[in-house]
């Protein structure tokens, strides 16, 4: 990603640090054990694999930088595999 966003035009540099919405899921997640823990990454996995499908979709269908329209296309089939595995833990 870091490679089409830079070949974009202008270049794009992604954020360098978590968002706060996932610092404070990270430290959600540290502060459980056990099943909780598990349940809680089981949920975590597959939202974040939910929003990533459907931003690199809405990416592929109307972006405006063609290596990363490109870069979202081609990783579609990807997260989709790994959306389906998160679903079945």
């Amino acid at each position: 990603m870091t490679a089409a966003a830079a070949a974009g035009t202008p270049p794009i540099t992604p954020a360098p640090r978590m968002t706060a919405a996932q610092d404070a899921q990270l430290a959600d997640l540290r502060s459980k054990t056990g099943a909780q823990f598990d349940e809680a990454y089981a949920k975590a996995q597959v939202s974040a694999h939910q929003a990533a499908l459907d931003t690199l979709k809405g990416y592929a269908a109307g972006g405006d930088q063609a290596s990363l329209k490109t870069f979202a296309t081609e990783l579609v089939p990807t997260v989709t595999a790994h959306l389906n595995m998160a679903k079945a833990l």
